[in-house]
């Protein structure tokens, strides 16, 4: 099989970046226990606010970086195989030429060094995740055994131990109330990916679609590559496409990339708006912890924002704030009820523009 990625180099390289095994201490002990009580209740709050019907009980697991990351590689190595197929299929055979072979195989483990660094890198802050890659593709067996994630429920919830653990060191949280508050978000996805019938497929599909746009002409790139550089001096180039996938896109891409990312405007902006409803009315240190962590990003040092930036979780931020606020805007407006239209239907979706203007979409759906 074609591959971009050698999962074995991205791995190596991932855990040497990640670090920090789950530790045998009482502060890991107590996370389980906090956790077996919270997983359960955010299932019912989670309920009781979403608007979304429950999905059956949810299986979770506590799991170190290095098992997040290697994880995540392994569904970026599924996602990814219809492009590799498409490059390889444009490329010359290497059979009977070492030069050739060495290249490719130099060009491969470029790549995966750069994937291992980056979810390396990413995954010293992740909290959680109820994620479709992972769920869809365990890491492979082999060496990678002993942390391997469980196979077969793609509902499973994946909380990484050690960072949350140093968050609660940190910034002096409620143990209790910090496991409650990061359980909701991430049982808030699954209630989407997981109760909602038709959101898994629209989401892969728009993937999918998109990777098989991806063209593989130099000059076609170059003048995007202008266009691009031309826009950005110019200023016209709103925040949430000041991204290198957005700026180097197709027409036909960036209507893609639209729909993919108001999709998960909506999904990552509605699972704040939950986790922060529920935390007002029930976790009474919820302030103190929102406060601490919007600090958090304020005081991030230059270097950890070129970073950010550079591996797209600035993007993902722009989500956050965009989707909660129009979760917030039409609440106010409507109320919850016509919120939960949201999930009626691919079409009841926002657009980018109803993401902006919520009264659009209040107009047009609910």
């Amino acid at each position: 099989m074609a591959r971009l990625i050698d999962p074995g180099i991205a791995r190596i390289v991932a855990r040497r970046i990640a670090g920090a095994e789950i530790p045998d201490s009482y502060l890991m002990r107590r996370l389980r226990r906090d956790l077996a009580e919270a997983v359960p209740r955010s299932e019912e709050l989670v309920a009781s606010t979403s608007g979304i019907a429950p999905p059956p009980p949810a299986p979770w697991k506590i799991i170190d970086r290095a098992a997040w990351a290697e994880a995540n590689i392994a569904g970026m190595v599924n996602l990814m195989a219809p492009l590799a197929e498409k490059i390889e299929a444009r490329r010359p055979s290497t059979a009977g030429d070492p030069v050739a072979w060495f290249v490719r195989k130099a060009e491969r483990t470029v790549v995966s060094t750069e994937i291992g660094v980056l979810l390396g890198y990413i995954s010293r802050r992740v909290l959680g995740q109820y994620d479709l890659l992972v769920a869809d593709t365990p890491p492979e067996r082999g060496r990678a055994r002993r942390k391997a994630l469980p196979s077969g429920d793609s509902a499973m919830l994946y909380f990484v131990g050690p960072n949350l653990v140093d968050a609660e060191r940190r910034f002096g949280f409620i143990p209790e109330d910090f496991a409650l508050w990061v359980a909701v978000h991430e049982m808030t996805h699954r209630f989407q990916f997981a109760g909602v019938p038709w959101l898994r497929d629209r989401f892969l599909s728009l993937v999918h679609r998109y990777m098989e746009t991806v063209e593989l002409d130099a000059k076609g790139l170059a003048g995007r590559l202008g266009t691009a550089a031309r826009r950005l001096v110019s200023g016209s180039v709103p925040p949430e496409e000041r991204n290198p996938v957005y700026l180097l896109a197709s027409d036909e891409q960036k209507a893609i990339l639209n729909d993919i990312q108001a999709l998960m405007a909506v999904v990552e902006g509605h699972g704040n708006y939950v986790m922060d409803a529920v935390g007002a009315s029930v976790i009474p240190s919820f302030r103190t912890m929102r406060n601490a962590f919007e600090r958090r990003r304020e005081q991030a040092t230059v270097v950890q924002r070129v970073i950010s930036n550079a591996l797209g979780l600035e993007m993902k931020m722009l989500q956050y704030e965009m989707g909660q606020h129009f979760c917030e805007s039409v609440v106010k407006s409507e109320g919850e009820a016509a919120l939960a239209r949201l999930w009626s239907g691919p079409e009841a979706f926002p657009s980018m523009i109803e993401l902006r203007e919520p009264e659009r979409w209040l107009r047009r759906v609910a």
